[in-house]
């Protein structure tokens, strides 16, 4: 099993990619247009990395180690202009039925774990075309009732409020922890 701390280096490994493509891959996705007016639907997206409005999410990197569990979150600017963010991505776990489970999402790893490279607070990002930030999604595998285990297979990500929000599968067993915590995004030189 690998360890948490190996996490910080696969998330280095995946370098900026040409716009078109998935980072690390040099597979070619699709890019849709940007509407010219901000619409955002109730809808679940399609799943898998694609590249909407100028952005495309992906898990990046998973580790799990001693029941902590560890998922990078990448967010990659596969359009033409400039992309500002501050802040925390906005996230749902979902169960199979792709519904939102009960899981409260806290802003901040530090309540889940204390890996210091993601003790960090928002700071406000530009990523370029091409580049990428990234975030660090923990939950524990913690069950001492087996009435109540959260299981997810899916997450929805959006890069903030009001952005597309991306369909991405990922398992989550939670166990019934009632939680999950995201770090903000960050740029990792």
């Amino acid at each position: 099993m690998r360890r948490a701390s190996a996490l910080p280096a696969l998330l280095l490994l995946t370098a900026c990619a040409p716009p078109g493509t998935v980072p690390g891959t040099g597979r070619s996705v699709p890019v849709e247009p940007v509407p010219s007016v901000s619409v955002v639907s109730s809808a679940v997206p399609d799943m898998g990395p694609r590249c909407v409005g100028g952005l495309l999410v992906r898990v990046s990197g998973e580790d799990a180690a001693s029941g902590l569990r560890a998922v990078g979150i990448e967010l990659h600017n596969c359009g033409t202009k400039p992309y500002q963010i501050k802040g925390y991505p906005e996230l749902a776990v979902l169960g199979e039925d792709r519904e939102p489970l009960d899981l409260r999402v806290l802003h901040g790893v530090g309540e889940v774990t204390a890996l210091p490279p993601w003790q960090v607070e928002p700071k406000e990002e530009t990523v370029e075309p091409g580049g990428s930030v990234s975030a660090l999604l923990v939950w524990r595998n913690l069950t001492t009732d087996a009435e109540t285990v959260a299981v997810g297979e899916f997450v929805r990500v959006a890069a903030a409020p009001g952005a597309p929000r991306h369909l991405l599968e990922l398992h989550i067993d939670a166990g019934n922890t009632g939680k999950v915590a995201i770090s903000p995004w960050v740029r990792r030189s």
